[in-house]
């Protein structure tokens, strides 16, 4: 008889496995943060990241694209037998594997919008089995229909206030509602998701429409809209930028007196040093230029693919074909010069584990702005050190909307 045991008896078949690439390893963490809030179950998640190959990103899209279509069939078959919890659940959790597929999708390739609005419909699909009443907003901006969503706590009309959620580079309107939206609601706030040019969810539908550094203008019309609603008391209106989003609302509370309390998070007002440090020393200029036109063709020895991603969309939502026009583009991203004309409350809040280059900005922007400011630094023992604080979400969202509890009491 062999002295090896064999296990006859195990807890599961199910590994926790996450990946050596830094980047990978982000996007895992932020599809578990969205379970927080019913965006996900860490089952459903791990089966999905045991079908990538190794830390290769160009398998990631089909794996969560699959688990998307699964989860969603089940909400599909929940909504016909009537059991609308169930669709709910399902159709939430879809919603969100479809956001995961879209991300490491190539952004010049039809699949990433087809995604991308999969993400978006069944997210509608469930609005009508919530408990919260929410619908979705069409924000007129230069002759086109920006999207959003207008959401309210279940209780009825809100006491607490109205905050309008920005997010970033890489996240959408859907996202919100697990990052930030569903916890506002339950400690009874309204809030507004609104998606300007260069964000996921308006170039779905807009393609045309790339970044741009005067992110004032756009939030005047999220808040026109926002504003216009019976719903919304203009005194007790709060801003809230998530990531890159950090910068648009800065720029926003420069310009516009209607905001009466500020949330960044993290503060970023130089992007274009912000960005650099992604990639070094963000104070060192480039050596040589890389055309889009390029990319594809460089090994994946020499260009990493999930690198290749990145600059590709960069590229795509900067409506730049060149690392060099890039970098120039990037010079107008900034809010420095007028920091003092920011007089509202203010939240800032950055994780210990966002490197040097973040916590300079963030201290440059409460040091600068002339408004009380409250600073907020997560740190890694509270599991929540991560960029937008994706590893500890309730932590997070406890801080944002108890400040501004305290606010608009």
């Amino acid at each position: 008889m062999s002295g090896t045991n064999i296990a006859s008896v195990e807890r599961t078949l199910t590994r926790i496995r996450g990946f050596a690439n830094a980047e990978l390893d982000f996007q895992l963490m932020r599809s578990l943060g969205a379970a927080n809030y019913g965006g996900g179950t860490p089952g459903e998640i791990f089966q999905a990241r045991g079908q990538i190959t190794g830390d290769d990103p160009y398998s990631w899209p089909s794996s969560f694209d699959t688990l998307a279509q699964q989860v969603e069939a089940l909400g599909e078959e929940a909504e016909k037998k009537g059991r609308l919890v169930t669709a709910r659940e399902h159709l939430l959790r879809s919603s969100m594997y479809w956001r995961a597929a879209e991300y490491f999708s190539d952004p010049f390739d039809s699949a990433m919008v087809e995604r991308g609005l999969s993400s978006r419909r069944a997210f509608l699909r469930a609005i009508p089995f919530m408990e919260e009443r929410i619908f979705p907003l069409d924000i007129s901006f230069d002759a086109i229909k920006l999207p959003g969503y207008f959401l309210s706590p279940k209780a009825g009309r809100s006491n607490g206030g109205t905050v309008l959620l920005i997010t970033g580079f890489d996240g959408t309107g859907e996202e919100l509602y697990f990052q930030a939206a569903r916890a506002g609601l339950d400690r009874g706030f309204n809030i507004v998701i609104a998606e300007g040019p260069g964000q996921v969810g308006a170039m779905r539908l807009h393609p045309q429409l790339a970044f741009r550094s005067d992110y004032e203008v756009p939030i005047a019309a999220m808040i026109d809209a926002a504003l216009s609603l019976p719903e919304v008391d203009p005194q007790r209106f709060a801003l809230y930028g998530i990531s890159f989003g950090g910068y648009f609302v800065i720029r926003a509370a420069e310009h516009d007196p209607r905001i009466k309390a500020l949330i960044a998070n993290s503060p970023i007002v130089d992007l274009r040093r912000y960005l650099l440090g992604f990639v070094g020393d963000s104070s060192s200029e480039p050596s040589e230029d890389l055309r889009l036109s390029e990319v594809d063709s460089i090994s994946d020895e020499l260009m990493p693919p999930a690198q290749k991603l990145s600059f590709k969309g960069a590229c795509r939502r900067f409506g730049v074909s060149s690392y060099f026009e890039w970098i120039d583009k990037l010079q107008s991203f900034n809010a420095l010069d007028q920091l003092s004309k920011i007089v509202c409350p203010t939240l800032a809040m950055v994780g210990s584990g966002e490197g040097d280059e973040s916590s300079s900005q963030f201290d440059i922007f409460c040091s600068s702005i002339k408004g009380c400011v409250t600073r907020h630094i997560f740190d890694e023992s509270q599991g929540a050190d991560m960029h937008c604080q994706v590893g500890n979400l309730p932590l997070s969202n406890s801080i944002v909307f108890d400040w501004i509890s305290d606010v608009f009491p």
